[in-house]
Formats: structure tokens, C-alpha cells, sequence
């Protein structure tokens, strides 16, 4: 153990706590009355965590829960990007967030413990970014797994670009382009999720990951652990027929609208009526999006993912698509396109390209995170 470590016990007024109990650090996200949804706060304080467990030899692995039993979190707080730029057009605040978060998702992503993740309840966008990219992802019955961004106006990132795109077949394409919510033993059925435990069997997971985990144990080691408390999930071939059907082999979002309008099943037929409700611009921006991560690594994804969240936040789909989700709620945005088919590729391709801001920087997050994990542990929160 490195002695000269001081960890950090948060107390329960803080959004992140943190408890160590031998090799094991369990780390609970503390905002169940906004369903733990990640702000910058949450960033700043898993990046003392972070640099406390790469330094911390006797620190193996790190367990991630969400408090209370509805969410382990339900995304990054975009409401708040929505307020501060409504309260200031020239707010600065999504550039912080969204360095922050992506910088964050990869160190986790790229941390020496061994990460944990039990995705009980909601599970989507920004809290799927900080555990996706983990060893192993518990789901149980309550879990909800979804990337909905379409639906605001954004597209699905948090790295989603390397991970989605490498599920079987074009389960992450179908995922990325509709949102599509994944429950319970689907997610281990698609890949998302590693294993499926029982909520009532959770507890006794735990303990036994506090008193098992040592110096000596590797991610098989904890696989074994945690499929002691785990049930056999078995393959739903009909969902993947289906799913390969509409969205296998496509060349394009208007070819998946083409195929699903012309379905007899009930699957397309539900689906068209879902990619009605979608930002057409975020759908094909997502389609070129899941083609282009494919051939990235994790590194890659995220400096492309980061120009188009800033040029997607310079833009006004996203803050009309917050509006009708989350403020005035009236379910009914009022998007730039009204249909895929009308969306110029040369837009979609500007998406993609450098924005046009003048103290625009890329962002490369290995060297992001090497840079922060030298700075001075008291000053995290700050820089």
C-alpha cells in the first residue's frame, strides 16, 4: 500500500461517496432525487477517486452503484447545460462538462483496478459513459439500459462510438439510431451487460466481492465471483433476426426508414413509428457515427465524439430538444429537419469536421488525463 495516500471518505452531503473495505473501494453515485444524473461536480470528485486508485496499489477494484433503487444514473444533467446557456449564450459550461466527462469516461475506461459496475435501475447516456467501458456489467431485473440522445437532439456518445458499435452484428447501430431501451436479461442477452443477478441476490454479491478480491485476483477471478450469484441468460434469436432485418447491412438512415415503413411486423412496424419522433440531424449524424467508430480505437472515438457535441451544442436542435423533454415537456420539438430524407449529407459531415470557433481545441483525452493525474491531487477539483 502506498502510505502516503490519504483516501477520501466523502460524506453523505456530497454527490459521490466512497467507501473502502480491504482491496475493494465501493463507489456510490449520491443524486437519487435527479436519478443520479452526472454533473461537474461528479466529474471532479470521480477524478480524486480515480487518481487515488492508480496510485493506491492496495486498491484492486472498484464497485460503482447508484443510491437508492430506480437508477445507477440516468445520464449527464443536460438540463443544466440548457439553463446555463439560456442564462448566458456565451457560457462556457458545456465545454467544461463535456471535457470533463470524456476525460473522466476514459480513465475510467483505462483505470488499473478492476471496475465493477451494477447497473440497478436506469442506466443511460452519461452513466452508461462511466461504465461501459468496465470489465464487468451487472444487470438485474430492474435495469433500464438506453442512449436516447436522438430524442433530444444530441447523439449517443460517452464513447459510445467504439463500444456500440462493436456489439454482435447491428444491435449497437439499432440501439444508437432509436434509443431503444434495453431491460433486465436483454442486456446480457446483447452483449450490453456481462452477467444478470437478482436484485435480492445483490447484497450478498457485495459482500462476498469485499471479502474475496486480493492483490492476486484479475478480471477472471472476479467474473468467477460474481457468476456464483448469477443466473444462465439464454440467447433470443427472434430479437436478433428482427433487429438484423431492418438495420443489417444498411447504407443509410433513410434506407432503415424505407425498410421499417415497408414491414409487416410488428417490430418495424413499432420501430417507424419511433424514428418519427427522433431529430432526423442526430439520426444521420448517429448512422456515420457508428460507421466511423468502428475503425477507431477508444482514443479516437472520443476526439471525434467531443467535435460533434461542440458542434451540436453550437447549434439549436439540442436545446429545443431539452425544452420539449425536460423543461416545458410538451413531448413536441421543433426540429431543423422535418424528415431524414431532407437532411443534406453535407451537413451531416460538417457535424464531423473541427468547429468553426476560434479557441476551439481538440481533445485528445489520453494525454488530457496524464496531464490531470499529474496535477496536484488538492487541485483537482479547481483545474
Amino acid at each position: 500500500m502506498i502510505h502516503h495516500i490519504s483516501k477520501r471518505f466523502f460524506t453523505a452531503d456530497v454527490p459521490v461517496l466512497s467507501k473502502y473495505t480491504r482491496h475493494l473501494c465501493h463507489v456510490k453515485l449520491n443524486r437519487p432525487k435527479v436519478l443520479n444524473s452526472l454533473n461537474v461536480e461528479m466529474f471532479d470528485h470521480l477524478m480524486l477517486n480515480l487518481k487515488d486508485w492508480n496510485q493506491d496499489m492496495d486498491t484492486c477494484a472498484v464497485l460503482m452503484t447508484g443510491e437508492g433503487d430506480k437508477a445507477f444514473s440516468a445520464g449527464g444533467d443536460i438540463k443544466a447545460l440548457y439553463e446555463a446557456k439560456k442564462k448566458d449564450p456565451s457560457s462556457t459550461l458545456p465545454t467544461i462538462f463535456f471535457r470533463k466527462e470524456y476525460v473522466t469516461d476514459y480513465g475510467f475506461a483505462r483505470m488499473r483496478p478492476i471496475q465493477i459496475s451494477i447497473w440497478n435501475g436506469i442506466t443511460m447516456g452519461g452513466g452508461a459513459g462511466i461504465s461501459m467501458h468496465s470489465p464487468i456489467r451487472i444487470a438485474t431485473e430492474k435495469s433500464v439500459f438506453a442512449m436516447p440522445e436522438c430524442g433530444i437532439g444530441l447523439y449517443p456518445d460517452v464513447g459510445s462510438s467504439y463500444f456500440l458499435s462493436r456489439l454482435p452484428g447491428s444491435l449497437g447501430l439499432y440501439l444508437a439510431v432509436t434509443g431503444s431501451r434495453l431491460s433486465s436479461t436483454e442486456l446480457v442477452q446483447a452483449g450490453v451487460a456481462t452477467h444478470y443477478v437478482p436484485q435480492a441476490r445483490i447484497g450478498d454479491l457485495i459482500e462476498q466481492l469485499k471479502e474475496k478480491i486480493n492483490p492476486h485476483t484479475n478480471v477472471v477471478g472476479v467474473s468467477k465471483i460474481v457468476e456464483k450469484f448469477s443466473e444462465k441468460v439464454e440467447p433470443n434469436t427472434s430479437f436478433y433476426e428482427e433487429v438484423e432485418k431492418h438495420f443489417g447491412g444498411a447504407s443509410s438512415v433513410e434506407e432503415i426508414h424505407t425498410r421499417c415503413a415497408a414491414s409487416q411486423s410488428s417490430f418495424g412496424k413499432k420501430i417507424y413509428q419511433e424514428l418519427q419522433k427522433l431529430n432526423p440531424l442526430s439520426q444521420k449524424v448517429t448512422f456515420e457515427q457508428m460507421r466511423r467508430g468502428l475503425q477507431m480505437n477508444l482514443e479516437e472515438a472520443f476526439t471525434m465524439e467531443y467535435r460533434l457535441s461542440m458542434n451540436f451544442v453550437a447549434g439549436t436542435d439540442v436545446y429545443e430538444g431539452v425544452r420539449a423533454a425536460l423543461v416545458d415537456k410538451d413531448k413536441n420539438p421543433k426540429w431543423s429537419y422535418k424528415s431524414v430524407f431532407e437532411v443534406p449529407d453535407s451537413v451531416v459531415m460538417q457535424y464531423f469536421e473541427r468547429p468553426l470557433a476560434t479557441d476551439f481545441k481538440d481533445l485528445y483525452v489520453r494525454s488530457a488525463l496524464t496531464k490531470l493525474l499529474e496535477v496536484k491531487r488538492d487541485n483537482i477539483i479547481t483545474t
